[in-house]
């Protein structure tokens, strides 16, 4: 028999199999393009963030580039009338680390130093003919400004501990009758800049590299500028052996699981107007061709895809035994049924064969017969147990299957699978309810359990195709402020709330939004839940006396059977819960459920 449900088992979930794979597929390559396009969205903005603090120090150097000095300026001399208001205005400036007018050989004539964070100290002069960016600063034009390469701090050629990053700006500078006296040199920290660019987005790795693909700063490596203080994974190579990384243009690519993003960031040759009162634009010069690398690494994409693999397991796995289940009842009873026919026919031969033995074949049929229906009165007892609490949850999971098979959209496909899921869950407790409820049955006990109404009343909710889909036109609505947990036999409270929705539904009002509505109070210390829904109705006055009876019903256009309400009393009275009714036609009914102590 086994080999029959095995062959039975594989034709029926070779397909399904093969759904899963093209479901997971589609879904992966939607996942991917989501991640892509927020790692782009979140490097822009670091991109952005990083330029405007760029702005932010050409800015200030433009000022002081653009103030009139007077004639043979010496700030040592001019300290007391025009430069102090500035002292105080570059002692404001936190991020000013030094402040420097160097005249036109490259030596210093004025030089401010920051102390802590609060004080400016003015300090020795020092002769900077040397230095690259005074070599760049010396060949400015006016309404040019040079912007070096982010560094770490050297004072007399030593580099300054602890480190401190730091970026160069250069200006002329001109008195007031047009003649280029001398530069400005402002040095910026940097530190916070590169904090706040490196700090991570959804734990995702960042990088900022120089044109030689140094790593300038990274949230993998502690210190920034490791080049410069020995570090020997210096480079995007040296930490990550990746050879895709290139300054040729703005891309997104995955490598290895990775999935990279990385845009330059080149002022050169930018023009800029800074708010100045001539509103002719100023020219960037730099060596600088930053490059911001963002990369999401392998474990984040992988947890970012398993919510889409758990779902399309949890499916399958359902699957496998639901259809394992339904094959070997099957084949288990086409077996039954051709045993059942060779004996009949055996029996047949034998009672042809011998006269004799009819009355006892006779007794033997009878006996069988009547074990058939006593097994057949079980049956249907359990049969109307099931398709009474199982028969919402299958038709929406039939739904949600046959819109899977027939949707392309991988959009809509992904909103569909949770929903799957949901009602897969909802027939599984409804499973281990139908087992405590048999268990009952044998020890003839009800069991009273401590009860989450809000939660018992959402998994109700998602037997109902109406419930279950977004665009049904019925609502749930909770009010549970008042009390939430109540102590009661799970199964008949699961079973009340079933009937309330399944009756809410099936009586409910056309080309109105139909909902129904559960509402815990308080009522003379007792605990009292009020049912309301927007329905049809019913007449009280005609219909009052006989609502709650057995197979009483009361609109002869709605199929139905009589027994909902009659099953709702009953299992409420059985542990001491008065119901009591209050409806209109035409506008709704209103439940009201007392719990006594």
């Amino acid at each position: 028999m086994w080999k029959r449900v095995l062959r039975m088992f594989i034709g029926l979930y070779v397909p399904l199999f093969v759904l899963t794979f093209f479901l997971y597929y589609s879904q992966k390559a939607k996942q991917i393009e989501n991640i892509t396009e927020r790692q782009i969205r979140a490097n822009t903005m670091k991109k952005v963030s990083f330029e405007e603090k760029c702005h932010s120090f050409l800015r200030n150097t433009n000022y002081w580039a653009s103030l009139k000095y007077p004639k043979n300026f010496d700030p040592l001399v001019e300290h007391s009338s025009f430069l102090r208001s500035y002292l105080e205005l570059i002692e404001y400036i936190t991020i000013y680390d030094q402040f420097r007018f160097l005249d036109l050989e490259g030596k210093e004539f004025f030089r401010a130093e920051r102390v802590g964070n609060d004080s400016i100290v003015i300090s020795a002069l020092q002769n900077k003919n040397h230095q690259p960016y005074v070599k760049a600063g010396l060949q400015l034009k006016r309404n040019q400004i040079y912007l070096s390469q982010i560094s770490l701090n050297r004072e007399n050629g030593v580099i300054e501990k602890p480190y401190k990053p730091v970026i160069r700006t250069v200006a002329p500078i001109f008195d007031n009758e047009q003649n280029q006296i001398g530069l400005v040199v402002i040095n910026f920290k940097m530190k916070n800049a590169l904090d706040q660019m490196k700090s991570t987005v959804e734990d995702k790795n960042v990088y900022l590299l120089d044109e030689d693909y140094r790593v300038i700063s990274s949230s993998t490596i502690k210190e920034d500028l490791p080049y410069e203080s020995g570090n020997e994974n210096s480079t995007i190579d040296g930490i990550l052996k990746t050879k895709l990384i290139s300054h040729n243009r703005d891309s997104t690519f995955v490598e290895n699981g990775h999935i990279w993003s990385q845009q330059s960031i080149n002022l050169n040759g930018a023009t800029f107007t800074f708010g100045s009162i001539s509103n002719l634009p100023t020219e960037i010069v730099t060596p600088s061709n930053w490059l911001l690398a963002l990369e999401i690494p392998r474990t984040i994409v992988k947890s970012e895809l398993q919510p889409v693999f758990k779902s399309l397991l949890t499916f399958n796995i359902i699957s496998i035994i639901s259809l394992l289940t339904l094959c070997y009842i099957f084949q288990k009873k086409k077996v039954q049924k051709e045993l059942f026919y060779k004996e009949l026919e055996s029996k047949n031969i034998l009672l042809t064969r011998s006269k004799d033995q009819l009355e006892e074949n006779n007794v033997m049929v009878n006996e069988m017969n009547n074990s058939l229906e006593i097994r057949n009165k079980q049956l249907s007892d359990f049969n109307y147990l099931i398709s009474h609490n199982l028969r919402s949850p299958v038709t929406s999971m039939s739904v949600i299957v046959e819109m899977i098979q027939k949707e392309k959209n991988p959009e809509v496909l992904h909103q569909l699978l949770p929903k799957l899921d949901i009602v897969a869950k909802s027939i599984t407790n409804l499973t281990e309810d139908i087992n405590d409820y048999l268990s009952i049955l044998d020890d003839k006990e009800i069991k009273i359990v401590d009860i989450d109404l809000q939660k018992l009343i959402l998994e109700v909710k998602n037997e109902f195709t109406e419930t279950l889909l977004d665009n049904s036109g019925f609502e749930v609505q909770l009010n549970l402020v008042a009390w939430n947990q109540i102590s009661y036999c799970k199964f008949y409270l699961q079973s009340i709330v079933h009937n309330f929705i399944s009756n809410a539904i099936k009586y409910k009002r056309e080309n109105v939004s139909s909902y129904i509505q559960f509402e815990s109070t308080i009522e003379n210390k007792q605990k009292v839940l009020y049912v309301r829904d927007n329905g049809i109705g019913l007449n009280l006055e005609r219909h009052g006396e006989n609502v709650f009876k057995l197979y009483k019903r009361f609109h002869r256009n709605i199929s139905g059977k009589g027994m909902g309400l009659f099953l709702i009393k009953s299992q409420l009275e059985a542990l001491n819960a008065i119901i009591t009714i209050d409806s209109k036609v035409g506008q709704g009914t209103t439940f009201k459920i007392i719990f006594k102590k």
